[in-house]
Formats: structure tokens, sequence, C-alpha cells
């Protein structure tokens, strides 16, 4: 599904919506795109946010004839005298105002989580050269110390 991305307020969103599935999905997918839309999603075994982003055309299967999709056919498109269907333009809409959140939210999960993983590294590394830096401290503090410690016990024996 490609679609110009615009900077949306992904604060609409529950913090964990990626982490959604099935009923919690379609759930949110009524909220804000809408009930036939959902349906449109289950209809086609699109469980997940991910599922979702993955899915090239949602709408490329109302092409199909098949009467399983007779009713979302009747709640997401305009039926022309010829009997074909043309998607109307707000369940569009819907559906791509739901792709740009999804996006975005997955955009800022994966620049927070690069973050964290930054921080972790360099906290990794500044905890390695702590221990490091003490190593050698301590090293150098027994080093005169065993010498003195050597020295004293050559000269008693």
């Amino acid at each position: 599904m490609s679609f110009q991305l615009i900077s949306v307020d992904t604060s609409v969103l529950p913090t964990d919506v990626l982490t959604f599935y099935d009923d919690n999905f379609y759930r949110m997918v009524e909220i804000i795109a809408g009930p036939a839309e959902a349906k449109l999603l289950e209809a086609q075994g699109i469980r997940s946010v991910y599922s979702f982003l993955n899915t090239e055309d949602v709408f490329h299967i109302l092409s199909i004839q098949c009467s399983a999709l007779n009713n979302i056919k009747k709640s997401i498109c305009f039926e022309a005298d010829d009997n074909t269907f043309i998607v109307k333009p707000g369940c569009r809409s819907n559906v791509r105002y739901l792709y740009q959140l999804l996006s975005q939210k997955h955009e800022e999960h994966l620049k927070k989580s690069t973050r964290k993983s930054k921080g972790n590294k360099q906290s990794q590394l500044s905890q390695n050269n702590d221990t490091s830096l003490n190593l050698s401290q301590d090293s150098s503090e027994v080093s005169p110390t065993s010498a003195t410690h050597q020295q004293h016990a050559g000269k008693s024996g």
C-alpha cells in the first residue's frame, strides 16, 4: 500500500497498538477507520498492525466476484449501473489515514528502540571502561603493596 506519508498525530493511538492482533486490532480499526473498514480487513485475514502494513492493497479483494464479500462491498463501495463497484473516497481515505498513523507509530517505535539500543551500548562501553580502569587501578595499587610485602617477606626470611 503506497501512500504519501504526511505527519500525523499518533497520540490518538494506544501506546501498545503495535502489539494488537485479532479483536483488539479490529476494535482499534473500527474506532480509527470505521466498522466497514474493520470488516474488510477481517475478511482478508489481516489480523495485526504489521499484517496490515505489509498488505499491498486492501481494496483489491473487492474486485473479486464473491458472495461472501457482498455486504462489505455494499458498505465500502458504490455499485455502478453496470454492476461494477467503486470504493467510496471516504473509505479509501479512512484506510489511508489508518495506514499513515500505524506506519508513523512504527517509525517512532524504531527510533525509540534505536535510541535505547545506542544508550545501552554506550552504557555498556562506559561500564566496560570503568571496569578496565578499576582493574588497572587495582593492579597498580596491588603492585607496590605486593612488592613491599615481598620485600618484608624477603628480609624476614
